[in-house]
């Protein structure tokens, strides 16, 4: 009886830290034109940990990261506009130290549960859904699709700086490498 426990007691332990890394998100049904003053509370509430910090993405793949900043609508409140409703970010992404897109994106609730969705308000294609972990971390995924996929979820960190690129000082200008005459 004794081997049966302990039998028992390390397939529980075993199979622990994988109950504890998988997750599932609910997708919720949203009203596809929702506006941000709707669900102003929880977007609020990730807005005031993610803006103004740097935050590097915490994979091998990525050697950048994103600011985000507080972006100022001036149809705010005007409801004949579209952006009457939105709560709008600056969205500045980098590569390595070098800015390689500035983007302004609209926040609503997104259709994942626990989640901010931002998209460009130029390019809706372009979306990121968040979720704050803690003050230092938060997580995030690209579309709607991909909230299932455990390789799509990608967690941010706070940080000083951004990581310097290693190819810098290698790299030279069209002119300098004679590629223009």
């Amino acid at each position: 009886m004794d081997r049966f426990y302990s039998l028992v007691f390390a397939s529980l332990i075993a199979a622990s830290p994988l109950t504890a890394t998988a997750e599932t998100f609910e997708r919720k049904d949203l009203d596809r034109n929702r506006t941000s003053v709707q669900y102003a509370g929880p977007i609020k509430s990730v807005a005031k940990v993610i803006e103004g910090y740097k935050w590097l993405g915490q994979t091998e793949a990525m050697n950048g990261g994103v600011i985000f900043e507080a972006h100022d609508n001036p149809n705010f409140g005007k409801n004949d506009t579209e952006s009457g409703g939105a709560i709008m970010v600056k969205a500045i992404f980098y590569t390595y130290q070098d800015v390689s897109k500035e983007e302004i994106m609209i926040a609503r609730q997104s259709e994942i549960s626990g989640f901010v969705e931002l998209y460009g308000y130029d390019s809706p294609e372009l979306q990121l859904h968040i979720r704050v972990i803690d003050d230092n971390t938060f997580q995030a995924f690209t579309s709607p699709g991909d909230y299932s996929k455990s390789n799509k979820l990608f967690t941010y960190k706070k940080v000083e700086q951004f990581n310097k690129s290693p190819y810098g000082d290698r790299l030279k200008s069209a002119s300098e490498s004679g590629m223009i005459w």
